[in-house]
């Protein structure tokens, strides 16, 4: 069962549309805006709401336990998680910047609660 618990979140404009991608992994770009990361690379939080189109308002969690979206191969709960390039949560591999750790195992395309943690690359 996904949950979140004591979440630290932030506002930022959404760089296009990312509805799909509520509860993915974004970073925010060099223009201020949330979009999707990089595969292995770096995310500063979790997607929390739906925004529908470039320039609308959207919340990032940034702290704390959010729900995540599991990507290709699932997950296993104490993974350290990294995000593909649609920001879902992934088994961190070499060289892969550690955003979050799993506190439950998932398919993919399952719905999980994850402890978000900045560590640098594994």
């Amino acid at each position: 069962m996904a949950y979140e618990q004591t979440l630290r979140t932030i506002a930022a404009p959404a760089s296009a549309d990312l509805s799909a991608s509520q509860f993915c992994f974004v970073v925010v770009n060099s223009s201020g805006q949330l979009a999707l990361p990089s595969a292995g690379g770096e995310a500063d939080g979790i997607l929390q709401d739906k925004p529908n189109a470039q320039g609308v308002q959207a919340e990032l969690a940034v702290l704390g336990v959010s729900k995540v979206v599991v990507g290709t191969g699932g997950v296993t709960a104490g993974d350290l998680l990294a995000t593909d390039a649609n920001g879902k949560a992934v088994t961190a591999a070499s060289g892969n910047k550690i955003l979050g750790r799993a506190l439950a195992t998932g398919a993919a395309g399952v719905i999980i609660p994850a402890l978000i943690q900045q560590k640098g690359k594994l």
